[in-house]
């Protein structure tokens, strides 16, 4: 006899209690890596934090690192819409360029804003993982220098005076914004407006070009 995949276990449909299964874990991961560190964690870490059981964890994930590349790729996946989203909309809305790269630059603060764990985990503890993880960053680092391209390209088609950068010179745009944020989290005399103007500057006079003196 079939199974249904709506069957009911103690009152929760067994689907729902593997998202609220996986949810836990996760945030689980934010806290031991994103406090103790994840050179410093352990499976069973993170178990205890979540709750739940080795087993359980190793029927959502195959290891500490799928855990760890999960939280990066969530944070990475909402930084990028957070960002692209804002940008549009300000083209669209027929800004001046330098309110267009401080309303993308200020989404993409936002969201590491309230929580120095999501910084730590993201600049931090996931680099020099391993070989296979390093090249998951430098594939991610290349989605956002299209991206980021992409928008560049928009806002030229409609009248903004960029320059087209490279894919070398994004590369280096967002290794320096990574420094950047590392730099704002663990200085606490950096402001979020020193983070914009630098974030800026890069940008604008620096890959994209100065401004148009008409």
């Amino acid at each position: 006899m079939a199974v249904n995949a709506d069957r009911v276990y103690r009152g929760q449909a067994l689907d729902d209690r593997r998202r609220d299964r996986r949810e836990r874990f996760l945030a689980a991961g934010v806290e031991v890596f994103g406090s103790a560190g994840y050179a410093n964690s352990s499976v069973p870490q993170v178990c205890r934090a979540a709750g739940l059981s080795t087993r359980q964890f190793y029927q959502e994930f195959t290891d500490r690192e799928h855990l760890l590349r999960t939280l990066y790729d969530q944070l990475q996946d909402r930084t990028m819409a957070e960002v692209n989203a804002k940008v549009l909309e300000r083209i669209a809305a027929g800004d001046e360029i330098d309110g267009i790269l401080d309303a993308g630059v200020r989404a993409f603060l936002a969201v590491y804003h309230d929580d120095a764990r999501l910084v730590r985990i993201n600049f931090i503890e996931v680099v020099g993982v391993s070989s296979d993880f390093e090249a998951h960053r430098q594939r991610r680092r290349a989605q956002w220098g299209e991206l980021l391209q992409a928008a560049a390209t928009v806002g030229a088609e409609g009248g903004l005076a960029l320059s087209a950068a490279t894919p070398l010179q994004w590369a280096a745009y967002i290794g320096a914004v990574n420094a950047t944020i590392v730099e704002h989290a663990l200085d606490p005399a950096i402001t979020e407006a020193d983070v914009v103007d630098t974030m800026r500057t890069l940008l604008r006079p620096g890959i994209l070009g100065a401004a148009d003196p008409t």
